[in-house]
C-alpha cells in the first residue's frame, strides 16, 4: 500500500491506512456509486468524503500500478496546485493506493467535506433575470480557471459547486479533478474546445459564452457559433459509440 497523507490529517493516519480493509463495511452516507462510490463520514471530528475507485480495465491496472500515477494520486496533487493558484476545491486529505504484484487493485481519495451545493437543477429554470447574478459569477469563474492555465478535461456544471454569499456574489469549487492539466498559458483553441463541454441548458450556455467572450475581446457570435458547434458534434460523437456499445 502506498499513502499520502496531508500533514494537517495525521489524526487520521490510523483510519485512512485501514480503508483498503474497512471501505465496505463503514457506516457512512453514500454520496456516489457506479464506476466510483463516493461516501461521506465524520472521523475524530473531521467530516470527510472518500472517493474509492475500483472499476479499472486490465490494462489500466497494469498503466497506474506501473507507469501513471493513480487517479487518486492525481487529484491529491491538482487540489493542492489548485489552492496555490486560488482557485476552489475542497480541501484535500489523503490517496491511497493498493497494488498487488505491481497491479493497482484499489484507490481512494479522500477530501473534507464541502458544504457548497451543485449547479446541475439551479439553471434548468434558465432564462430569468435572477439567474443571472449566478452566471455572471460562474462565468467570472471559469475565466479564472482558464487564466492560470488550467484545463478540466471533464469541465461540466456537475463538476463545479458554488455557495451564495448574499449581495449576488458566489463562490465556487472545482471536482472531479483527477482529468487535469496546467499550462503556462491556454491558446484560444484551447479554451474554447474546453468550453464545448459544459453541459448546462443551452440559453444559459450561450450567455455565459456571449460574457465569455466579451472579457476577451472576441467575437461573441464566432464564439457562441464555434462553441455550440462542437457540443453539437460530441453530442452525435457519444450517441453513435453508445449505439455502437448496444449492438455489441
Amino acid at each position: 500500500m502506498h499513502s499520502i497523507i496531508n500533514p494537517k490529517y495525521l489524526d487520521l493516519q490510523e483510519f485512512l491506512t485501514s480503508l483498503p480493509s474497512t471501505f465496505d463495511s463503514l457506516s457512512a452516507t453514500p454520496l456516489k456509486s457506479g464506476r466510483n462510490e463516493v461516501r461521506c463520514l465524520t472521523v475524530n471530528n473531521h467530516k470527510i468524503v472518500i472517493k474509492s475507485f475500483r472499476k479499472f480495465s486490465p490494462l489500466n491496472r497494469v498503466i497506474y500500478g506501473t507507469l501513471r500515477q493513480s487517479k487518486a494520486v492525481r487529484a491529491y496533487y491538482h487540489a493542492l496546485r489548485l489552492c496555490e493558484l486560488g482557485i476552489g476545491t475542497p480541501e484535500p486529505i489523503a490517496a491511497i493506493d493498493v497494488r498487488q504484484r505491481g497491479v493497482l487493485t484499489h484507490s481512494f481519495y479522500v477530501y473534507a467535506y464541502s458544504e457548497y451545493g451543485e449547479m446541475d437543477s439551479l439553471l434548468e429554470g434558465y432564462p430569468c433575470r435572477e439567474l443571472e447574478p449566478l452566471l455572471d459569477a460562474l462565468t467570472d469563474f471559469i475565466l479564472r480557471i482558464h487564466d492560470n492555465g488550467v484545463l478540466h478535461h471533464d469541465f461540466n456544471i456537475l463538476n463545479i459547486l458554488y455557495r451564495d454569499c448574499g449581495g449576488g456574489k458566489y463562490d465556487f469549487q472545482l471536482i472531479d479533478i483527477n482529468r487535469m492539466d496546467f499550462h503556462a498559458k491556454l491558446t484560444t483553441n484551447q479554451r474554447l474546445t474546453n468550453l464545448r463541454h459544459f453541459n448546462c441548458k443551452p440559453a444559459a450556455f450561450m450567455y455565459i459564452l456571449e460574457r465569455y467572450a466579451a472579457a476577451m475581446n472576441m467575437n461573441c457570435e464566432q464564439v457562441q457559433l464555434r462553441c455550440m458547434s462542437m457540443r453539437l458534434m460530441d453530442t452525435i460523437r457519444h450517441k453513435f459509440k453508445q449505439r455502437i456499445k448496444t449492438l455489441l
